[in-house]
């Protein structure tokens, strides 16, 4: 058997479009990944399917796994011709233990590679608007531990630190605190130098609290500051009024969790980061690939109009025509219904402007749209997914109409992502449902026992049914079905909590 290689990746600070290009591509190849708390939930939806997601971090103060245990287990899947992912916050190699994980990996002659991330330590102080280094300010940066003194580690030399000309960065800090800032100005570090804390930097909850070194420790306590936050000491704090930016959007401070599809997540994710959300996408949902050879035996010349009822299913339904090798020519006489304007915008990138889309964006109202159009010698071809409403055709029978219906692909629920909804929802403002399906597997996967403290927010009247008959609350429905539709609920909500 070959064996199989290991990448200590970094996932970066939080904010998940940090993540490298390198990242990225090693995600989506791998076979296995091991991930911890600091992760991005966003991040492993890139992961392919079938990827085993397995968690090895620490949740309310229990280790899922001991360290040793996390290397032992990287060099066994190795050893079992994974392509292995260890996905670690920010980067591997600071303060992240990546080199212990290595050392072992090379102990048990398992090949590996180094993916750096990008580092909380210069990264959370740029998204609150202070640079590290500056011209007028500090021409160097030094990253230290926080970390309380342990056993046999000896104090920090304080007194070399008190005398840097250069920005101090400490990470992991927040427990510590009263004692650094107490030592430095023990050892001759002004009391009046900036100070500043920033708690989950560049996420929704960061949150930063200034002050001086004799003052941030109470204004910490103050703003009630909580971990993980890091401490950034020097001169260049001060910038930070003038060059705050991340925390300006109307959205800002608010977590939305994306259900969909990866595709449908990844697009809402990045319509609502324009608005300075963080938007976690955790992929309830997944679809099958079409089965190769679905199209070749259709007959094209016997139909007259294609029903595409998802933004998903067109997106498919091109890649099963390149997929089958039909030449797009072949549909050149065919008219296009779909079900709403995203499956007509979607169309619309495919150079295909459509035909029929009702106001209203459910089954029964595309129906109601196409029926009246369709003559005696039409003929329909739903492409659609093989467990998805049955509305459409039922109405299309009882109107007498021809049709043929192609299962294009399945909607399955991706029960791996539970952990990550269980992590995830506990400090969301919002949950997003996108589709019925969605709902189902987030009801397969909730606590039935705690309250969701999220605000649930759905694409449409079908979805909030499916919700509302499972016991789930719906705060707003979108009046149109679209990724914008959805984020004017949201806007409207955090609009009218800023005006109470």
């Amino acid at each position: 058997m070959k064996q199989g290689k290991v990448y200590l990746l970094g996932a970066g600070p939080g904010d998940p479009e940090l993540l490298t290009r390198k990242g990225e591509r090693c995600l989506h190849e791998a076979d296995v990944i091991v991930y911890d708390a600091l992760a991005c939930p966003s991040i492993l939806n890139l992961a392919k399917s079938g990827c085993e997601l397995i968690f090895a971090g620490k949740v309310a103060g229990h280790h899922y796994k001991k360290q040793y245990e996390t290397n032992l287990l990287l060099a066994e899947l190795a050893k079992k011709g994974k392509t292995v992912v260890r996905l670690k916050g920010g980067d591997p190699f600071i303060f992240g233990r990546g080199g212990e994980e290595a050392q072992v990996l090379l102990a048990h002659d398992v090949d590996f590679e180094i993916v750096p991330g990008v580092s909380s330590c210069y990264s959370a102080p740029a998204y609150a608007g202070i640079p590290v280094t500056h011209r007028d300010f500090a021409s160097s940066f030094h990253v230290i531990t926080g970390h309380k003194k342990m056993g046999n580690q000896p104090e920090l030399d304080y007194a070399t630190l008190a005398k840097l000309d250069g920005t101090l960065v400490f990470l992991m800090s927040l427990t510590n605190l009263p004692h650094i800032t107490a030592a430095l100005m023990a050892n001759g570090k002004s009391s009046d130098t900036p100070a500043a804390v920033i708690q989950q930097g560049t996420t929704a909850h960061q949150k930063t609290a200034v002050g001086t070194l004799f003052t941030i420790a109470e204004e910490v306590q103050r703003q009630q500051i909580h971990t993980p936050a890091m401490t950034v000491i020097g001169d260049v704090v001060s910038l930070r009024q003038e060059l705050n930016w991340f925390e300006r959007g109307p959205l800002f401070g608010k977590k939305v969790i994306a259900t969909g599809t990866p595709q449908h997540a990844r697009l809402l994710a990045e319509h609502l980061r324009q608005y300075g959300a963080e938007t976690e996408e955790i992929s309830l949902i997944d679809t099958t690939k079409p089965t190769p050879g679905l199209l070749r035996n259709v007959d094209w010349n016997a139909y007259s109009w294609i029903v595409l009822t998802s933004g998903n299913g067109v997106q498919l339904f091109f890649e099963a025509l390149v997929q089958d090798e039909i030449d797009l020519r072949q549909l050149s006489h065919l008219k296009f219904a779909a079900i709403g304007t995203g499956t007509a915008k979607a169309l619309a990138e495919k150079s295909i402007y459509v035909d029929c889309v009702p106001q209203q964006f459910e089954s029964r109202y595309l129906a109601e749209a196409l029926i009246p159009r369709l003559s005696d010698y039409d003929k329909v071809l739903l492409m659609r997914a093989e467990n998805g409403s049955t509305v459409l055709p039922d109405l299309l029978r009882d109107a007498g109409k021809s049709f043929d219906a192609v299962s294009l692909y399945r909607t399955e629920t991706n029960l791996q992502k539970e952990t990550l909804l269980c992590m995830a929802i506990q400090d969301a403002d919002y949950l997003v449902f996108a589709s019925s399906s969605a709902v189902r597997a987030y009801e397969q996967m909730r606590d039935s026992k705690a309250a969701c403290p999220a605000k649930v927010i759905s694409i449409g009247a079908v979805t909030t049914r499916t919700a509302e008959t499972l016991g789930i609350p719906v705060a707003y429905t979108a009046e149109n079905a679209t990724i914008e539709g959805i984020t004017d609920c949201i806007l409207q909500d955090a609009l009218s909590e800023k005006e109470v």
